[in-house]
């Protein structure tokens, strides 16, 4: 399966020298707030049943766009890009079944710690909205929670209440040197660039 990630330079480095590289949690900006530890742990808990326990040293996975926009499988645009100074966007080829896809803006209901609906219209938003609010706390979470597994459904579907697969991220325990296929240099202010040879 085709994925791009995109990471700092300096994992790519990491991944030259080592021949391997996955995250280190106290490294990730977006591990700082509660929300995402939370959501991550979700996932990771996902991860575990879908492809299995990661080695030992591993906390959390890696993030990588599967479709990154317009329903589309191809690597991301760069022209959108706004994230660290000096990176890199590494196009890979990781097993099928190393892999959970789900969808990305499917993804936020869980980083927001929201209910999401299968609504397909307003009236029916409204519905279920009352219905959802009339349930006890521990009703709400545990529907939530059951919600939430829509996010992996990545089925195209087009439609102001009803799409689904616009964008679509998928995570895997680790990146090994030999699943690199492509790697562009993204730098603040220069003109982004193949790396041709896969060195440092």
């Amino acid at each position: 399966m085709i994925v791009w990630t995109i990471q700092p330079y300096e994992v790519y480095q990491q991944l030259m020298e080592n021949g391997v590289f996955y995250c280190n949690p106290a490294k990730s900006e977006n591990l700082e707030f509660d929300n995402f530890q939370l959501a991550y742990k979700w996932m990771t808990q996902k991860m575990i049943k879908k492809v299995g326990l990661p080695p030992k040293e591993i906390r959390t996975p890696i993030w990588a766009w599967y479709r990154s926009n317009n329903f589309t499988h191809k690597r991301p645009d760069f022209r959108r890009w706004k994230g660290f100074d000096d990176a890199v966007c590494i196009e890979l080829d990781v097993p099928e079944e190393q892999v959970l896809l789900s969808d990305f803006e499917g993804w936020h209901f869980v980083l927001n710690d929201w209910f999401y609906s299968s609504a397909t219209s307003e009236e029916e938003w409204d519905k279920c909205d009352k219905w959802f609010d009339n349930l006890s706390e521990n009703e709400q979470a545990q529907v939530k929670e059951a919600s939430w597994q829509r996010i992996f459904d990545i089925t195209i579907q087009h439609g102001e209440w009803t799409q689904n697969g616009f964008a679509v991220q998928g995570c895997f325990w680790e990146i090994k040197k030999e699943q690199v296929r492509t790697v562009w240099r993204l730098q603040k202010g220069k003109k982004i660039y193949k790396i041709d040879s896969l060195h440092i």
